[in-house]
């Protein structure tokens, strides 16, 4: 019986580990959702006039991120902007002058780093799971993101 036991409860602790990490993961990318819409909506849709910049403004939305987030040492987040619709900032290299508004989109990332465990457990080595919203700011009405 102690052996059966020694074999078998490196797999239980193994499989409640991934359980714990995929629950918590699971709620931190719930709460990251409601959160970076809110974050987005309140700095980044309805900036101070001198705040109109949009990095300032995802500078400012990261900050408020990482605020509410501040306690959890195993979470990475980053925002990004960029000019368009499609996130790629594909045209950046165009230097044509339009005075046309253009959309803005905010991609904010929250990288998870599994705890529990170190950097490794039985060989396997954790790299971390992202995930990513994106959200786009209409110029034409303020305070509204699509």
């Amino acid at each position: 019986m102690a052996v059966e036991m020694a074999v078998v409860m490196p797999v239980l602790l193994a499989v409640a580990g991934i359980t714990i990490n995929m629950m918590v993961y699971l709620g931190d990318c719930a709460r990251f959702d409601r959160v970076a819409a809110e974050a987005v909506r309140t700095q980044a849709a309805s900036p101070s006039y001198s705040d109109y910049n949009s990095t300032v403004r995802a500078q400012s939305v990261q900050a408020q991120l990482e605020l509410v987030f501040a306690a959890n040492d195993y979470l990475t987040i980053s925002v990004v902007v960029f000019e368009g619709t499609t996130g790629d900032n594909s045209d950046s290299g165009q230097t044509t002058l339009s005075l046309i508004p253009r959309q803005e989109v905010y991609v904010c990332t929250m990288s998870y780093k599994p705890w529990g465990f170190g950097k490794s457990f039985f060989g396997i080595e954790f790299s971390g799971i992202t995930h990513t919203r994106q959200f786009v700011i209409s110029p034409y009405r303020p305070g509204v993101f699509f």
